[in-house]
């Protein structure tokens, strides 16, 4: 009896799915019958033609059909007129989501299929209709029906496609498609254009996230400034003692005072559904009796965190609330599970960029760990990291694992992404990365070569093949080694690598020819020029770090180091293509152009000639990071000054005072001494807060000939500061430098009170 029941429940299930299915093919059949009569929409610049919405449109309708209305005109020079439905509209109609007694039963079949953004377009010979599942559902049916049959493209912002048409004819056809994912986002300048993103059928997380809710929200929540002082025990217990750092989740006048800053907070944005209650971008926790205790409970530092969570989204079951499983926090919890309304935001920070996170050895705790989450949340957000973000404008060859990664995150349940991208002008092919995304967060399984060679086609002209033979060099270079590819790397880690001299060389030849094939053509040129930026960038960085040797900026001629003028001229070309193209940045930290061309004229201005402390012997106490350089204290003699990365020429140190003794060998008579501070806020670097010179004749007896303190909390402050002492210098064999630190980051940075850096390099003595 068993055996019979389940196959009449699997019968009647069939025979539903047979009867929605002759709805269906009613459709088709009605589309097939109709095959040599295509829908003429435009015939010789003419149309009788209305656009139709509903009287009851959402903004989004009308903001489909208006933009449909404005592609048409552009297209073929008509302008339809769009009406509601309760006007006379004529026997000719485009219907943008009217659902009223226009629609078929096979239309409204259709509808009950769609997702929110979800669209079917529906073309018959006598009229054309667009139907949405919510949202903007109206408008991506618009921006497909333009791209499929008409080839209109928006490559990026400032770059779109439209042909002239005096015929707007289409054969009779059906699509009809549901995003794989609900929430997408391609993070960086080009979304920030309204336009752009839905042309690209992205998001940004103004839209869902209430304002000052995104991430790292614990001390918007409960400020330490306010309470850290009365209520050290609001904080984290770390290191034997209490820090500002991120807060103590267990302790229950915490959870009192976050439940009260957002009912507050809630009254303001009524609309808003997501509201993040996330830690502190740090790598601290609290590690106190009770929190210590539900650590080894969950077997996680998370489990304090979603234990919390939890008890707040209770508190608030029509809001989301959203929180990071991300550095110390992103081992899923052993015993608590999210709440159905707490949203889990996975991050993949510490991963390797080259290989697909799958099939990637290095990323197994990563797997464990989006299995294990995927287990026990309803309601991952999945942030990942596609870009370096030292520098911006660097070869990074990574498009190969874009599709894989968004289909194993899929895979895994995460069906709300967002992607952190270099998207602005003139970082490493920023428009072709964002348009990939935004197709593959839509659709994982799309053809990426096509979109690719589509892309590189309209963006840029005749220089297209020739550049998608670059990328594709770049890519099986670094496919043959399975190097790691860093988010925070500089290009000198790659220099024998996919930048070695052979294969820059490759590269600069396939840019020769892309810029020769468009030389005639100023659009194409200038966006050609921009996405050859990364090899100059890569080239003048990996110069820098070979100041004198075969790759460097200099060569030797007869004992004196000469500028190479090529190398210099790159520097030059390199800064008038990003003015003449509006780049604005070239890394996370904000470097502009100008700062980067006046920085790389600084390290190339080589203090050797004149300089009697090049090449001497430095001491340091205590001594240097020796992650940096291997706190080689030789760099601060070695004539050449250090740039913007702090990676790369410059010694630093972290949370301290410290002192350098410089031994001329023999007393000399100085006219100047000097020495450089590097900042760079984001990376938590600042300059010193003050620079004291002594100078001595036997290194035991000192006398100070100045002091240089940096006024102000360092909220701006330039790039590199030179400490300069000039007066009173006498006679001196050894010159000592007592720098004093901030050793803690100002109220006013992104991490309150957490360790500061000092970055120091070359001492110039004339």
């Amino acid at each position: 009896m068993r055996f019979v029941f389940i196959s009449l429940k699997i019968i009647s299930i069939m025979f539903k799915n047979f009867l929605l299915l002759l709805v269906f093919m009613g459709s088709f059949h009605a589309l097939a019958g109709t095959n040599q009569n295509p829908l003429e929409i435009v015939r010789n610049h003419k149309s009788d033609f209305t656009i139709v919405v509903s009287s009851k449109a959402t903004q989004f309708d009308n903001r489909a059909a208006t933009m449909l209305q404005s592609y048409i005109q552009k297209m073929s020079g008509c302008l339809l007129p769009v009406v509601t439905d309760d006007k006379p509209s004529g026997d000719h109609q485009i219907l943008i989501n009217v659902s009223n007694s226009r629609q078929t039963k096979a239309d409204a079949a259709y509808s009950r299929k769609l997702k929110e953004d979800g669209f079917v377009v529906i073309v018959t010979a006598k009229g054309l209709q667009v139907l949405s599942g919510g949202r903007k559902g109206s408008i991506y049916g618009v921006v497909n029906l333009l791209e499929k049959q008409f080839g209109c493209r928006k490559y990026s912002p400032t770059v779109e496609v439209v042909p002239e048409h005096k015929d707007l004819v289409i054969k009779p056809f059906v699509d009809f498609q549901n995003p794989v994912n609900s929430f997408r986002v391609v993070y960086g300048e080009l979304a920030k254009d309204m336009d752009y993103r839905d042309w690209e059928r992205i998001s940004v997380v103004e839209e869902v996230f209430a304002d000052g809710y995104y991430v790292h929200t614990a001390n918007r929540l409960v400020p330490w400034d306010k309470y850290f002082i009365s209520h050290p025990e609001y904080f984290c217990y770390t290191g034997g003692k209490r820090s500002k750092d991120q807060l103590c989740f267990s302790n229950p006048e915490v959870f009192n005072i976050v439940v009260a800053k957002l009912k507050e907070d809630m009254a303001k944005q009524p609309d808003k559904k997501l509201w993040s209650v996330s830690q502190n971008d740090n790598f601290s926790y609290c590690q106190c009796d009770d929190c210590k205790k539900i650590i080894a409970e969950e077997g996680s530092p998370a489990g304090p965190i979603i234990r919390f969570v939890n008890k707040v989204a209770a508190q608030f079951p029509d809001k989301t609330i959203s929180t990071l499983a991300y550095q110390f926090s992103r081992q899923a919890p052993k015993v608590t599970k999210p709440a159905d309304n707490v949203q889990i935001m996975l991050c993949t920070i510490e991963l390797n960029r080259s290989k697909p996170i799958e099939t990637d050895p290095t990323s197994k705790s990563f797997l464990k760990d989006i299995v294990d989450w995927g287990k026990i949340s309803k309601h991952i957000y999945l942030w990942d990291y596609t870009v370096d973000f030292s520098h911006h404008v660097t070869p990074f060859p990574n498009l190969h694992v874009l599709q894989p990664n968004i289909q194993f995150f899929v895979k895994n349940g995460a069906h709300e992404h967002f992607q952190q991208s270099n998207t602005s002008p003139g970082h490493e092919f920023s428009e072709l990365k964002s348009y990939l995304l935004a197709r593959l967060l839509w659709n994982p399984d799309v053809n990426v070569d096509s979109i690719k060679n589509d892309f590189l086609k309209g963006y840029y002209g005749a220089g297209g093949a020739t550049i998608g033979k670059y990328i594709n060099r770049l890519q099986s270079e670094i496919l043959k080694t399975g190097e790691w590819l860093d988010i925070y790397g500089h290009p000198s880690a790659h220099s024998l690598t996919f930048l070695s001299v052979e294969n820059m060389n490759a590269y600069e030849q396939l840019f020769d020819e892309a810029e020769a094939a468009v030389k005639d053509q100023p659009d194409y040129l200038q966006r050609v020029k921009t996405a050859r930026l990364p090899i100059q960038y890569a080239k003048m960085e990996i110069g820098k770090n070979d100041l004198f040797g075969p790759r460097g900026f200099y060569k030797e001629v007869n004992g004196e180091f000469v500028l190479r003028p090529e190398m210099k001229q790159m520097i030059e070309d390199f800064h008038t293509t990003c003015v003449n193209n509006n780049v604005t940045s070239l890394s996370e930290a904000g470097l502009t152009p100008e700062a980067y061309y006046a920085s790389s004229l600084r390290s190339i201005d080589v203090q050797v000639k004149g300089n009697l402390a090049f090449r001497h012997k430095v001491t340091a106490n205590p001594a240097p990071d020796p992650k940096y350089n291997r706190g080689d204290l030789a760099l601060l003699t070695n004539g050449v000054q250090g740039s913007n990365d702090y990676r790369v020429n410059w010694l630093g140190w972290e949370g301290t005072d410290f002192e350098l003794v410089l031994d001329l060998d023999s007393v000399r008579t100085p006219k100047e001494i000097a020495i450089s501070s590097l900042y760079s806020q984001g990376s938590w670097v600042l300059h010193p807060k003050s620079v004291t010179c002594q100078v001595s004749e036997d290194g035991k007896n000192y006398r100070e000939v100045g002091k240089v303190v940096v006024e102000g909390d360092q909220r701006k402050e330039e790039l590199t500061r030179v400490f300069l002492f000039n007066k009173d210098l006498g006679k001196c064999r050894f010159v000592r430098f007592q720098v004093e630190g901030t050793k803690h980051l100002y109220d006013w940075h992104a991490a309150p009170g957490g360790t500061s850096w000092v970055f120091i390099d070359e001492i110039v003595v004339r």
